[in-house]
């Protein structure tokens, strides 16, 4: 559990230096710059007035070109074949970093056409959507033989298309027909609508409108076309035809750019530290001549730091400064390979405040624990341990998902410990082969794993408490660690010890917290009776407790309900295979089941295990709010250096 200590950075350099230094600080990766407040009013340096900022100019037109070559790399990666060139992280030298930052012009061209495209795309789609609904519009007209710019009116009649629904077609139809004046004919119709065209004297016109109300009817408006409905449909197939075509041509096109995407994913890893960069720019203070910094680096990288400098200009000035005691710091934690996983729950929760402490250290071994007893299957736990081993060692994930996989290898591993004590492989079917539990089996014996569970949280709760005392001691609070975590200890031990042969220790362990307890908790109080309530109150803690503690019935029932899945998917396996179609068919369901199970079930216990350490267990002891260490530092997403070759 280490917090490093972090020391303040003043720093003075030259300004033709400036661009070097920040170059040389990213690379070494060690320095957190934080802006420099302005000096005064009327504050002056011997070099000139000092300006707070960097090129906002330059940064805003970073963030276009970064988000530019972001649309070039989705919109290519859909239109390549094989659907992998944004797999693996590519392999570059220096030399194929400087050939790409030469040719940045041109590969911010293909960001264009990418745009282009996509627009025109985007339009073909639109104008193809048109036609098709336009052409849906004259298909219950295709019948009618008739010219649709030749439906008007003259001055004695009127000539009208009509739209009615199929309910009301009979009905409009017969009494439209019945009007004096009034020819109709039946156009056409499809599943929703019937259509007309109807010719009448113009003194039928109110008759005519009256009945296009009572049945709902509409005028079909044709302006702006011409020709027959049939000729009108036609013509507009041919350019829907036409505009497959572009799009067939567009994305031909878009085709032999995709291997553009190698430069672009090279370029945005440049583009992104040159941002980086800009950002840490606009944090210092300029002066015509000279510049100053100021940040935090961890306490041993501080040599790192000068010597970084000095191999650059032997002209500045650099001040390391301890924070005060009160002064909160960023924090950056350093652990062991198998905890380092872990960190991301942590964090996933909050950053530890700076004074306090990293708890990863005893996260880790019960995260992985609770995880790996709620899946409680060995082969569950291969499965998922050799899954993500294989996938971090051959897929070369980010830094986050790295760490993802770290937890669930971890998870995986206690999973095979849980199965093989408690006999479950792929649920029952180790029983049915003749492997038993080392341990015992849950689904004979439920209360006792019920209790195991149960015990699990008592420890876990005791270990929390413990991190507490600690953290009391190193601040040279022993009497706190007595008063609020010791008495605890004592009830939270002794209660359970009273049911068993040494229930008079624990009886008298019980008691002693408990007056301990009543004496000690309200000792902030000023009167005898706030303190005496306030020790009271603290012994109604125990209800709090006891419910923490049943909180992990919840590994027992997760375990449990992995368990059962599992046994069902392999009884529909053994009910399905009883000849050749139907082994093949009991192997798809063993291997379908199985898999969402697994799924179900590990989403399931990383959702609880973090509850338990969240909830339960941070509850204890943990303080958060604060601030992870983010140095100006060289991370590509996309790019991995030959032979550690720097940027």
């Amino acid at each position: 559990m280490a917090i490093i200590d972090m020391r303040k950075v003043s720093f003075i350099g030259l300004e033709k230096d400036k661009e070097a230094i920040l170059s040389a600080f990213q690379e070494a990766g060690c320095l957190e710059v934080v802006p420099v407040e302005l000096p005064g009013e009327g504050a002056e340096e011997d070099t000139g007035t000092l300006i707070q900022g960097g090129n906002q100019e330059t940064i805003e037109l970073l963030e276009r070109e970064i988000a530019e070559l972001n649309f070039a790399l989705k919109y290519l990666s859909q239109k390549s074949a094989d659907g992998s060139r944004e797999g693996k992280r590519l392999k570059v030298t220096q030399k194929q970093l400087a050939d790409v930052r030469g040719r940045k012009r041109e590969i911010l061209k293909v960001a264009e056409k990418c745009r282009q495209f996509d627009n025109e795309e985007s339009e073909i789609d639109n104008r193809r959507g048109r036609l098709k609904a336009g052409m849906e519009k004259f298909f219950p007209w295709m019948g009618m033989n008739v010219q649709v710019e030749e439906i008007s009116d003259t001055p004695s009649v009127l000539v009208r298309a009509v739209s009615v629904s199929r309910d009301h077609s009979q009905g409009f139809y017969d009494e439209v027909t019945a009007l004096d004046a009034c020819e109709v004919k039946h156009s056409g119709e499809n599943a929703e609508v019937s259509t007309y065209f109807v010719v009448c004297h113009r003194k039928m016109s109110e008759s005519l409108m009256d009945l296009t109300r009572k049945y709902d009817a509409s005028f079909e408006n044709f302006s702006g076309y011409s020709g027959t409905p049939e000729s009108i449909v036609k013509n507009m197939e041919q350019k829907v035809e036409d505009l497959y075509r572009q799009q067939d041509m567009l994305q031909k096109r878009a085709g032999e750019m995709t291997g553009s995407v190698p430069d672009i994913r090279i370029l945005l890893d440049l583009l992104s530290m040159d941002l980086q960069r800009e950002r840490a720019s606009s944090r210092l203070l300029n002066s015509g001549k000279a510049f100053a910094l100021k940040g935090w680096v961890r306490v041993d990288d501080q040599d790192l730091l000068e010597k970084t400098v000095q191999a650059i200009t032997p002209v500045y000035a650099l001040e390391f400064e301890k924070p005060a005691d009160d002064e909160p710091f960023p924090v950056y934690t350093r652990n062991a390979a198998m905890v380092t996983p872990f960190e991301s729950i942590t964090n996933l929760y909050s950053v530890p405040d700076s004074r306090g402490i990293d708890p990863n250290a005893v996260v880790a071994p019960f995260h992985a624990l609770f995880m790996g007893l709620m899946l409680g299957d060995a082969a569950y736990g291969l499965i998922l341990a050799l899954g993500t081993f294989l996938y971090v060692r051959f897929a070369e994930p980010e830094k986050g998902v790295r760490k993802l996989a770290g937890v669930l290898f971890g998870a995986g591993l206690f999973s095979i410990l849980w199965g093989i004590l408690l006999g479950s492989y792929f649920g029952d079917l180790g029983t049915k082969l003749g492997i038993n539990a080392l341990l015992l089996n849950p689904m004979e014996r439920p209360v006792e794993m019920l209790g195991l569970c149960l015990g699990l949280g008592m420890i876990h709760i005791l270990v929390g408490l413990g991190v507490k005392a600690y953290m009391y001691i190193k601040k040279g609070q022993y009497l706190d660690a007595l008063f609020d975590v010791v008495f605890w200890y004592l009830i939270l031990i002794g209660l359970p010890l009273m049911a068993t042969p040494y229930g008079v220790i624990g009886k008298w362990m019980a008691l002693a917290g408990a007056v301990g307890l009543l004496l000690t908790q309200g000792r902030e109080k000023e009167s005898i009776a706030g303190k005496l309530m306030g020790g009271l109150g603290s012994l109604y803690g125990i209800t709090g407790y006891l419910s923490d503690i049943l909180s992990y019935s919840r590994l027992f029932a997760l375990m449990l309900s992995g368990a059962v899945v599992s046994m069902v998917f392999n009884q529909l396996a053994a009910m399905v295979g009883v000849n050749v179609v139907g082994y093949l068919a009991a192997v798809l369901v063993f291997a379908v089941g199985h898999v969402f199970n697994l799924f179900i079930s590990g989403l399931g216990a990383f959702v609880h295990g973090s509850r338990l350490v969240y909830v339960e267990f941070f509850g204890k002891f943990f303080v958060g709010g604060g601030h992870a260490f983010d140095p100006l530092k060289k991370e590509t997403k996309f790019v991995k250096l030959n032979d550690k070759e720097a940027l």
